[in-house]
């Protein structure tokens, strides 16, 4: 009994600790935006699949609070997080089509509705840091996937400054190098670039449903899941596999999007609060997801967990495996030309 009341103590105080920094925001004066009280009141409704205590989640409703006083009232947010308005694919059709009027989803969606050159930033391995990732998404090339997207689907980007945590690998299995890939039963994403990168390092990647993976590695039916740090967490990924592989195979984002109809037939100063409050949220987002990094891998490793860490020259290798897509996607057209080109540019310093 002593021992446990000896581990809680610690805890108690990370997430106080935690609790103060996630709550340490301190928005832009409302006197900064346009006034907008005496606008048509206007009410919005906000879909995503992220969980309820999700930070995206958290997130948003912040973005509502936010929109509501810095309009006067005239404008409200009403937001439906944990898939209440149906999966990533439903409420995307829903928002194209004006059912919905807003969507928050990983930015990767893109590439599926009208923009296949963006697929080119989630092939594994091919963002070198964190750093060169913030560089795509400040890039003209970024942009103007995000007008395309506009083109194709009416849907506006109003931030997609919500970084997320890398991707990573938990596994059951100990990878310490390239090699030790091969032929490992890997979960999934059911996109075709993602289990095309996985594929090229010599893996055996199958889809499983989110919501099952816990229980697919606690059973053996595969070795390893790919998932972002911080999911590994929160999904108590950490409880059933044994190795953190820190391997930083992708960088990911969430966008907010709204329907342009919609967005146009808002005033200039509804827009315009939309639009900042939006990228301001997304920095606090950011900022407070690095923030909680680290506490997360300090207690799954208390919990048993290793972490394996790789070298540039063994990363290097992942790379060049997963380069040979990109070589094979351009080469068969589905691509623009150049492509590979503009992308390296995009990330370079």
């Amino acid at each position: 009994m002593k021992r446990k009341i000896i581990l809680l103590l610690p805890l108690v105080l990370v997430v106080a600790i935690f609790a103060v920094v996630r709550h340490n925001f301190t928005p832009v004066s409302s006197a900064q935006f346009p006034d907008a009280s005496k606008d048509r009141r206007v009410t919005l409704r906000w879909g995503s699949t992220a969980a309820t205590e999700d930070l995206v989640s958290e997130g948003m409703r912040k973005v509502a609070k936010l929109v509501e006083e810095r309009s006067g009232g005239t404008l409200r947010i009403n937001v439906f997080p944990a898939s209440q308005l149906g999966d990533a694919m439903t409420q995307m059709e829903m928002v194209i089509a004006g059912n919905i009027d807003m969507f928050m989803e990983g930015s990767n969606y893109m590439a599926d509705w009208g923009v296949p050159d963006r697929y080119i930033g989630s092939i594994y391995f091919q963002l070198p840091n964190e750093e060169a990732f913030l560089r795509m998404l400040k890039s003209d090339l970024y942009k103007s996937w995000e007008a395309e997207f506009l083109k194709k689907t009416g849907l506006r980007t109003l931030a997609s400054n919500w970084v997320r945590p890398p991707v990573q690998f938990a596994s059951n299995v100990p990878l310490y190098k390239f090699e030790d890939y091969k032929n490992l039963k890997i979960r999934s994403l059911p996109s075709e670039y993602t289990l095309a990168s996985l594929r090229a390092l010599g893996t055996n990647p199958t889809s499983v449903a989110y919501n099952e993976v816990y229980m697919a590695l606690q059973q053996g039916l595969i070795d390893a899941t790919i998932a972002t740090l911080d999911a590994i967490y929160k999904m108590n990924f950490y409880q059933v596999a044994k190795y953190l592989c820190l391997v930083n195979c992708n960088f990911v984002n969430n966008a907010a999007w709204i329907n342009e109809k919609k967005f146009k037939s808002l005033s200039p100063a509804q827009q315009e609060i939309l639009l900042r409050t939006c990228q301001e949220v997304g920095e606090w987002y950011s900022q407070t997801v690095k923030s909680e990094l680290q506490s997360y891998v300090d207690k799954m490793v208390e919990y048993g967990m290793v972490v394996i860490n790789y070298t540039p020259e063994e990363r290097a290798k992942f790379a060049a495996a997963t380069k040979v897509l990109i070589d094979k996607y351009a080469k068969e057209g589905r691509w623009s030309p150049g492509l590979y080109e503009r992308f390296i540019e995009a990330i370079s310093e």
